[in-house]
């Protein structure tokens, strides 16, 4: 696998995305469809702008050749080296906030994961270069994505998967929330209520400590704010109340 093939997979995969014919045996887009319908959603943004950079899309967002002939097309403009293609870091960058972020098709863990039927061309085609690591069906990425991730938002400057690190914030705050959990909000939590655990959070849970008096009434946004914190309350609350197994 050389860098000109990956040019070839990356790029033919932003255009099944950005035309929704990413899943495995969907018909390829075609020359002239609009490849911009989503609403000004900046991930889809940045992929039609690379995909202009690379000589396939208009200015307007229309594709200017069928999309099962993207890859080779691509991949041979690259090799000829006639044309000036984006870095390639900037077109990783591009499909990773499209199918690591905006779907969950790839991971921006550093954990192995099972990638989607639909990008496992493009999975193979990076590790074969060295930026993720096959591990049967699964893949764990390798530093060398780490300048993609970083321009992305989806990594930190230390190559530290953003996700990863507010997943423990989250953790041990609601490990301190459960040490002095009130009675009612345990109930909840109990009957895996997590809309009204939320509640309690957002009503009740101020500077890392519970208060006994509910505050003025919370704006709805403030709810959603606390949800991940809901779901790991309500985590730790029923992994706490299931019975011991017996080891014997």
């Amino acid at each position: 696998m050389t860098i000109h093939r990956l040019y070839g997979e990356l790029a033919a995969s932003l255009v099944r995305g950005a035309a929704n014919c990413w899943e495995p045996g969907t018909a390829p887009a075609r020359a002239g469809v609009d490849l911009g319908g989503h609403g000004g959603l900046s991930v889809f943004e940045g992929a039609c702008l690379v995909l202009w950079k690379l000589g396939l899309a208009t200015l307007e967002d229309k594709l200017l050749i069928d999309g099962d002939q993207v890859a080779e097309f691509i991949s041979d403009r690259s090799q000829a080296g006639h044309a000036e293609l984006p870095p390639i870091d900037d077109v990783l960058s591009a499909w990773l906030s499209l199918f690591a972020s905006q779907w969950d098709h790839a991971s921006a863990k550093r954990l192995p994961f099972v990638p989607h039927d639909g990008i496992r061309p493009v999975m193979s085609a990076l590790a074969e270069l060295g930026y993720a690591e096959p591990l049967r069906d699964a893949f764990i990425w390798t530093d060398r994505i780490g300048p993609a991730m970083q321009m992305s938002g989806l990594w930190d400057e230390n190559n530290l998967s953003r996700e990863e690190l507010d997943e423990r914030d989250v953790d041990l705050e609601m490990r301190a929330a459960y040490a002095s959990i009130p009675e009612d909000v345990r109930q909840s939590a109990l009957r895996d209520d997590r809309i009204a655990v939320a509640s309690a959070l957002a009503e009740r849970w101020v500077d890392g400590a519970w208060s006994s008096d509910p505050g003025d009434d919370v704006p709805w946004w403030r709810l959603g704010d606390v949800g991940a914190q809901a779901k790991r309350l309500v985590e730790l609350v029923l992994a706490d109340a299931r019975p011991a197994r017996d080891v014997h």
